[in-house]
């Protein structure tokens, strides 16, 4: 939890306008898939300063915004005190403190690279679902297109039909034992989810002009135009370095 103290996500987010607002491309169209009767509680686990709140609060009748950092939640605090109907939780995602099924969905966005099993936390998201819930989850994409690439070019062919998980931290932080960067491979995701309870009604590739030669030479407004195209079009190929997956809970008690 210290690790989550240090890091000033806010100043993070200041020159990643594309990136933020590709993932709120992502997000909408998934809570226009989302049934308004189920628009009635929202988790955010690991909701940090609050950074899309914003987008759903105004769908959701509350909103708990969960995260192991005591100080994000003071930002998120601030940050959200015209918005009404939210509630602050102290928790990590392998151990929500929330009832079973007291939710009716839950976000679990740029949390998973930094867990090395993603099993307990998927877990513990379908115990706070009520039946047929929704779970909007986001992930570092191990196989995107530049990783295919780079492999390729270093003569590894078999990179993509490899399912370990790859830490992306350098050799100096792993050294300092700093928190881990996880990129995972799709079909491992997909795989925890089935065997969590959840079934997969949605995907979109994310992000996938990241570039700061495109970002510095191509407007904001065309890379998302772009983005928007091709968020569903380029999902199955997990083309982009984030996946965004809208799944379901097993619509049983």
């Amino acid at each position: 939890m210290a690790f989550y103290d240090r890091c000033d996500y806010r100043s993070y987010w200041h020159n990643r306008d594309y990136e933020n607002k590709a993932e709120v491309i992502a997000l909408k169209s998934f809570f226009k898939l989302i049934p308004n009767p189920q628009k009635k509680v929202l988790a955010d686990i690991g909701a940090g300063f609050g950074r899309h709140t914003p987008l759903y609060q105004p769908l959701f009748k509350k909103a708990i915004l969960i995260d192991p950092s005591q100080k994000l939640l003071q930002q998120a605090k601030k940050l959200l005190v015209d918005y009404p109907r939210l509630t602050f939780k102290q928790g990590q995602a392998e151990k929500i403190p929330l009832k079973n099924a007291s939710c009716d969905v839950a976000l679990l966005i740029r949390v998973i690279h930094h867990l090395p099993q993603v099993g307990p936390a998927f877990k513990e998201i379908n115990r706070i679902l009520k039946p047929g819930g929704f779970f909007l989850l986001e992930y570092a994409n191990k196989i995107h297109l530049k990783a295919r690439v780079k492999a390729a070019l270093k003569g590894d062919f078999h990179f993509s039909q490899k399912k370990e998980t790859i830490d992306r931290r350098s050799a100096g932080n792993r050294n300092s034992q700093s928190i881990a960067f996880l990129n995972y491979h799709p079909q491992v995701i997909a795989g925890e989810l089935k065997r969590n309870g959840f079934k997969i009604i949605g995907k979109r590739s994310v992000s996938n002009f990241r570039s700061p030669l495109l970002k510095k030479i191509v407007p904001l407004k065309i890379l998302l135009w772009g983005e928007k195209t091709t968020q569903t079009l380029l999902a199955p190929f997990n083309f982009g370095p984030s996946i965004f997956i809208l799944a379901r809970k097993n619509n049983t008690p």
